[in-house]
């Protein structure tokens, strides 16, 4: 069972060693590593940020399992971005925290388009968002990289 709740500056060094994860950086748009005085200026400015929504999991023992960011960036858009623990890859993890999150943000933003953009690399990541209910839109090129681009819209049927 996992649980959400909002990030709080106590988890900034959670979020900076998730943040260097080789695979993790190895999935990011920008590969390099982060330096900690740099992760900390963003993450407080991500915790002051009315359009950004930084959502910590956690399994049933309080145990911190991944992170998910979903950032307006336009009107009545936003992207969506995930990351897991290396201790808790490959157990399903992802498609729960995606659709937890995309469905407590879209319930309280039903106007919104969550956009997700997946190198092509990522195999496992284009599967996660499949199952959480994103729908394939296009192969683009984003940031510079030949990626997928999913996106998810509020479903007022399953209210």
């Amino acid at each position: 069972m996992l649980s959400f709740r909002k990030a709080c500056l106590q988890d900034i060094e959670l979020y900076f060693h998730w943040a260097n994860d080789s695979s993790v950086r190895e999935h990011s748009y920008n590969s390099k590593k982060i330096n900690l005085k740099d992760h900390r200026k963003w993450f407080v400015s991500k915790l002051n940020d009315e359009k950004c929504n930084l959502y910590l999991f956690e399994n049933n023992k309080k145990q911190a399992v991944g992170q998910i960011r979903i950032q307006k960036n336009k009107m009545f858009e936003a992207v969506i971005g995930i990351s897991i623990d290396q201790h808790y890859r490959g157990r399903g993890f992802s498609k729960i925290m995606l659709k937890l999150s995309t469905d407590s943000f879209l319930n309280t933003n039903p106007n919104f388009l969550l956009n997700a953009y997946i190198k092509e690399i990522n195999l496992n990541s284009k599967y996660a968002f499949e199952n959480a209910g994103f729908k394939f839109s296009e192969i683009i090129n984003y940031d510079g990289i030949k990626s997928f681009h999913y996106v998810k819209m509020f479903n007022a049927s399953k209210k």
